[in-house]
């Protein structure tokens, strides 16, 4: 009988010590997988930006001269024409 206790009492107190330590160390390599993504999608984003930068470049340099001030002048216009945002975060009307 007394034996059968010791070995409940043994594995209460083994739960007890064990399971904190468990827990303690999930949240943070959660946190650490979570950093090594963000950081993984924005080196992506960067890449990608890249590419289509690179890719846009190449194009317009295989237009005609005619075409390609034409691009250069829509570009122009579309920024002028485009309203820009206001400090503050505030959006734009």
């Amino acid at each position: 009988m007394k034996s059968n206790v010791l070995k409940k009492n043994r594995f209460f107190l083994f739960l007890i010590l064990i399971l904190p330590v468990v827990f303690a160390f999930s949240p943070q390599e959660a946190k650490v997988n979570q950093k090594k993504i963000e950081r993984e999608h924005k080196r992506q984003g960067k890449q990608a930006e890249k590419e289509y930068l690179q890719a846009k470049k190449d194009h317009q340099k295989k237009q005609s001269k005619e075409t390609q001030s034409m691009m250069k002048k829509s570009l122009k216009k579309s920024k002028k024409n485009t309203p820009v945002k206001p400090p503050g975060g505030k959006k734009c009307k």
